[in-house]
Order: C-alpha cells, then structure tokens, then sequence
C-alpha cells in the first residue's frame, strides 16, 4: 500500500466502540432511524422500483433484502436498490466537506453485508458512524471538483463493510484500492434539467463498495498504490492527506452531519424555514417580488434556467423558484409537493416568476469557509408587497444543522411522514421500535428483515 492509503486503512482498522462518544452514538441511531424512513419513503418512487425490479430477479444464499420486496437476493444488487431508495426523494442527511455528499446514501451497503455476516447491532453502529468519518476525513481533504458525490464512497462504504466481515489489513487495503480505482463518477446529473440519476448516482458507488468488499474477503486483489502511484488518484486531484479524525477531540462527522425536516435541496432549506414567518405577513397574491441573493454556486444549481420551468421530479426538488412557491401558495412542503400535476400546474408559474436570484462575493466566502463537515448557506431574500412594503429575511443555517439539530421527536415526527401511504399500525411501530434500540440487536438481520415486506399504499 502508499503510504496515503494505509493511513485510511490503518485508521479503519483502529475503529472501535471505544472511538465513539455517548454523543456520537445517540447521533448514530439519530441518522439510522431518519434513514429509514426515507428508504421506506423511497421505495414509492419511480426509480426505486425499476432499481428493485432489476434486484429481486437476482437471487443469492446468503442473500440481501430490497426493501419492501422481500430477501435472499444479491447483496451488491441490494445495496443498489436501497441507496436509491434512501436518497431518490433527496430527503435523507448530508455533510458539507468539500468532497463529500450525503452519507446515508452508503448505509445500504452495510444493511447488506452487516444481514449476510450476522453481525451485531453494536456492530453495526460502530461501522456506520466509521463509514461518515472516512467519507468526511476524505472530503476534507480535497475538493472532488467535476466528480460526484460517489467519488470517495465506495472506499468509506467498502472499508466499513470489511469492518463488518472481520477482514483483515490487507484485505482491507484491496477494498480502499477497489473502490477507488474502479468506480470514478462525473458530477454532470447535478446540472441543468436533473433525471432520475441525480437520486441515484452515489448507488452506483454502494453497491460497488458492497462488490469490492466481497471480492477482497474471497482474496481478489487491487493495485497496490491507488493513491500515491502512476496514474493514482493523486493524478487526478492532486497531493492530498485525509484528515482523520475530521475533528480531533471535536464533534464526529456523524453529529456534524445535518438531516432535513424536509425533502428539498440542502442549500435552500434555511429560506423554507421562514416560509411560514412570511405567510403571516402577506398573502401570495399581495407579494409583487422576491429578490434572493445567494452564494454564487448555488443560484447557478437551484435557480438556472431549467429550476423556473421544473419538467421532472428530480428539477422540481432542487428549484428554488419552484419549491418556495408551492411552500407559500400551500404553506407546506411534502413528497405530494413534487407530484406531476403539482409541479407541472400553471397557476404556479406566475409566483415562481416573481422570484429574481443573484449572487455576492460576501456570501461567496461565507459559505467557502467549511467547519468540519459543515458550512453556512447564507441567503437574503426581500419580499415586497404591493404597497411598497417589504421584508427582508437573513438566514445562515437550517432546522437540522448542527447548530439546531433535529431531536428524537423530530426525528419520529418525520418518521410518521415518511411511512404514510406506505406502512402503518403495529408494523411501523414495530420498525421504529427495532431502529432506535438497533445497538441492542444480538443480530442486525433481525430489524433489516422487518423492511423486506411493507404494506402499500397510494403511489406518490
């Protein structure tokens, strides 16, 4: 191994109970329940199903569960249909290191192979909160630029999931070198019109992690420098050191990490926050114009062209234009928000053109200033009324930012949105009692398996 990429094995490898606070745990299972329930959610999409449909024609012994589809089917394949169902309806948490993504996203590949090895719910707890760190300590260290999310995945995911099969360090240092070598992922599904893709491209990354995991325990091996050697990743991105611990003595990716009350675009959750402050200041017919002035790359990623005539599901949940109308017109915004007929009604257009977006280089730096895994998206948004009236709203952080994190009651309230239509009564309860005592499971496969089979309702 070079030198770099025996430093995040080693760092693996060390990773134990003992690495985690109190805080951290409660976090852990914080993040595991709110996971979830959004996987539960996401199985109603679209793309969830074709994901699930192709999974469930691959049968294995020992075998995964797809969610709401039943188990004993390919563990790689598995962990492919979760993830899109986790992050489809870009519901679940995320992190702002610079070459990070939202790390829930990875959890499927741990569902898979934390089921087919048996391990326990400490187990698995300790694994998750690793798979944050390492995704973290690598983001930190380096902007992905035009890769995506995926990019440091499937070593953070293949490297918790050899935790979880009791590899050893050179087995573990064939996962890191598979899941960085062969899985190398272009960020162009987060621009323009966005398709079912930009919900799904980090699952490619998941189930090659669960593949590359699988592969080293059976004795495959990788390129011995994927980092450090010719043609290594250092080509691409240049010189780099993970920072492992992300914060040493401080707060653990896990806790750093935000979760959305929401299913909208992180960088635009703080101004929905408000929605209801502005409400009861005027009504939408009264308000002439909206001025938002945002950081310079995100008015180009939620307010282009494409965000203020949303065709797809995917454009609609990352509009600000569109998001904060159907937020004002309906003083709410759910997974129905994001329903055809919704964004693609008329009568919506009119307010969502009353929106202009700008951008400053004061919040260029604002938010170019990474803490940790985290970062303010400041916006300004100015509301005037047709008397000339106005209203200025200022924010820097959202309802489920480390600096106003989202409680268990938070977390259950969500919990009870993301299960309507989907799963009710005694076996939601029965789910959400199993998650949130997770790290006192004798065998993890036993909460898993309460997912595999999930009453349904209408399709969203």
């Amino acid at each position: 191994m070079d030198r770099t990429t025996a430093g995040i094995v080693d760092y693996a490898l060390d990773f134990s109970e003992a690495s985690l606070t109190e805080a951290a745990r409660s976090s852990t299972v914080n993040h595991l329940v709110d996971a979830v329930g959004v996987a539960i959610a996401g199985t109603t999409a679209e793309s969830a199903r074709i994901a699930a449909r192709l999974a469930t024609t691959t049968r294995a012994e020992p075998g995964a569960t797809v969610i709401g589809h039943g188990t004993c089917y390919a563990p790689d394949m598995a962990a492919f249909a979760n993830a899109v169902a986790i992050r489809t309806y870009d519901w679940n948490d995320g992190m702002q290191a610079k070459g990070g993504g939202h790390p829930s996203d990875m959890l499927p590949a741990l569902f898979a192979v934390g089921e087919i090895a048996h391990c326990t719910g400490t187990q698995f707890v300790v694994a998750t909160a690793l798979a944050y760190e390492l995704l973290g300590g690598l983001g930190c260290a380096v902007d992905r630029k035009h890769f995506d999310q995926g990019l440091f995945m499937g070593v953070a995911a293949g490297l918790a999931c050899g935790r979880l099969l009791g590899l050893d360090r050179d087995r573990l240092g064939h996962i890191a070198s598979l899941g960085l070598t062969t899985a190398i992922p272009l960020a162009v599904h987060r621009w323009g019109e966005l398709s079912m893709t930009k919900g799904a491209s980090t699952a490619f990354a998941v189930r090659n992690a669960v593949f590359c995991a699988l592969l080293a325990r059976d004795g495959f091996t990788s390129a011995p420098e994927p980092i450090e050697g010719f043609y290594g990743l250092w080509t691409l991105l240049g010189e780099f050191q993970p920072r492992l611990p992300v914060v040493s003595g401080g707060p653990s990716v896990m806790e750093m990490s935000h979760q959305k009350p929401v299913p909208a675009e992180s960088q635009v959750l703080g101004l929905l926050d408000r929605v209801p402050e502005i409400r009861a200041w005027a009504s939408v017919d009264d308000i002439e114009s909206i001025d938002i002035t945002m950081a310079d790359i995100t008015a180009r990623h939620v307010a282009d062209p494409p965000k203020y005539d949303p065709r797809t599901r995917e454009t609609a949940d990352h509009s600000l234009p569109y998001m904060l109308a159907v937020a004002l017109v309906d003083g709410e915004l759910t997974l129905d928000s994001y329903r055809p007929e919704r964004f693609l009604d008329p009568a919506l257009r009119p307010v969502m053109a009353k929106i202009r977006v700008s951008s400053t280089p004061e919040f260029d730096a604002i938010r170019d200033a990474v803490d940790g895994v985290t970062r303010a998206h400041p916006v300004r948004a100015v509301f005037r009324v047709k008397s000339g009236d106005t209203r200025t709203i200022d924010v820097r952080y959202h309802k489920g930012h480390l600096s106003d994190p989202m409680t268990q009651a938070d977390i259950d309230a969500k919990f009870d949105q993301t299960c309507r239509g989907v799963v009710d009564g005694e076996r939601k309860e029965r789910i959400r009692k199993a998650w949130w005592n997770i790290e006192a499971a004798p065998d993890v496969s036993e909460p898993i398996a309460l997912l595999a089979h999930l009453s349904r309702g209408h399709d969203r």
